[in-house]
């Protein structure tokens, strides 16, 4: 009789419970970022520090390994591209710090929401392409095609 079993990659670096806890700590869109901070420093991806999380949160972090199934679970299965992050709920970024008519004329018309490339900071865009943008928080310039 033949027996047949599945391969899985499994995951190496596991992370430290400290910084889980960390995580743990943080709101939704601040562990949004972290995730991927977390992730450089620990020459993990986002979604590798996102399952380990809810891994831990579902209390079976210990000597368990992740495999990428359980990778491509927590990231809810959606591709991300790796030039542009984008997130949802555009709305919840709109930046409310130029009162002129002018400024809540380009406030209106933010329907997306992107994240830094140089300091990982939610940036409320249009969606028109090219856009050059400056990122208020680290003044570091921009440009999205996609």
């Amino acid at each position: 009789m033949l027996k047949t079993t599945t391969r899985r990659r499994i995951i190496g670096n596991m992370l430290p419970t400290s910084v889980l806890q960390q995580l743990d700590g943080m709101d939704d869109y601040d562990r949004l970022l972290a995730y991927d901070r977390v992730g450089r420093e620990n020459r993990l991806s986002a979604a590798e520090v996102q399952a380990q999380f809810e891994a831990y949160k579902r209390g079976e972090v210990g000597h368990t390994s992740l495999s990428t199934e359980d990778i491509e679970a927590a990231s809810g299965g959606v591709e991300v591209n790796s030039d542009t992050n984008y997130l949802q709920d555009a709305h919840r970024y709109r930046a409310q710090y130029d009162p002129s008519h002018e400024g809540q004329e380009r406030q209106a018309n933010v329907n997306q929401a992107i994240i830094c490339p140089h300091c990982s900071s939610a940036l409320g865009i249009p969606s028109t392409r090219p856009i050059k943008v400056t990122c208020p928080n680290c003044m570091m310039e921009a440009v999205f095609t996609s």
